[in-house]
């Protein structure tokens, strides 16, 4: 392949590793992002425990006998049993953001490889963010990226199916405008 056409190799071959180091620093992103969760979860939790001990010891020593206190004891352990239940109940809702998330890569430019904002297409049928293309054109030269085929700004037409699609993902997916 690489003899036939290696232009377009090497771009292929670029373009997917520049892909992959992209997904990779996502992907660390995401493990710390999850594992920070995880640790405000834990110190919430480890918090109100303590909280519920403190309450219960200062009970303990403001009484003469267990049995005064022991209604108020069994209250403060209810309260922060409820309270835990609640912290978790709370993260199990976060638990569907705590799924690895990704961005497919159709949603992406061939270019910048960031979430296409103003998707265009080029007569060739491949679709490039704008602001892209636009500066690649002025700077590199009147041709297609990936094709070499001749291309001008006047030939660019805006792919409104795409970003319809891109729109919809977002939309759903508020994360990915970090991505």
């Amino acid at each position: 392949l690489a003899k036939k056409d290696p232009g377009s190799y090497y771009d292929d071959t670029i373009s997917s590793k520049l892909r992959l180091a992209r997904k990779k620093k996502w992907n660390l992103q995401e493990e710390k992002r999850i594992q920070q969760e995880i640790d405000l979860q834990t110190y919430i939790s480890k918090l109100i425990l303590e909280d519920r001990d403190r309450k219960m010891n200062k009970l303990k020593k403001d009484s003469a006998s267990y049995d005064e206190v022991s209604d108020d004891i069994v209250k403060v352990e209810a309260e922060a049993d409820k309270s835990v239940a609640e912290v978790n109940a709370l993260f199990a809702k976060v638990d569907d953001r705590r799924q690895k998330r990704e961005v497919p890569d159709y949603m992406c430019g061939k270019i910048s490889f960031e979430i296409l904002k103003d998707p265009v297409i080029t007569p060739s049928g491949i679709t490039y963010d704008r602001r892209d293309i636009t500066e690649h054109l002025e700077r590199v030269g009147h041709f297609g990226p990936v094709t070499r085929t001749k291309l001008t700004q006047d030939m660019l037409v805006p792919n409104y199916a795409m970003k319809e699609v891109v729109d919809d993902f977002v939309s759903k997916n508020e994360w990915s405008l970090y991505y």
